[in-house]
């Protein structure tokens, strides 16, 4: 099982990632959010740590909000139907 400084040090790696997509101006629904979160999926899956574990461990370490903010930028944002 991983220990608490190795989910937080893939936690930073992802926040610190968020943050450069950021100031690229990369926008929500890109397929580079989906790559980022298959990647960090890799890394805890190597640490004992299944996909579906992976919010549990993000609230465990304290970076819940980070991970929660990929979720967000994996999702595309819906146009609304114009009357």
């Amino acid at each position: 099982m991983a220990t608490q400084s190795e989910l937080v040090e893939n936690f930073m790696s992802l926040e610190l990632a968020l943050n450069e997509q950021q100031k690229k101006g990369t926008p929500k629904g890109d397929p580079t959010y989906s790559r980022m979160y298959t990647q960090l999926a890799r890394d805890l899956a190597a640490l004992g740590i299944g996909r579906d574990e992976i919010r549990e461990a993000a609230k465990s370490c304290g970076h819940l909000s980070t991970f929660e903010r990929l979720e967000q930028h994996m999702k595309k944002p819906v146009a609304l139907p114009r009357m």
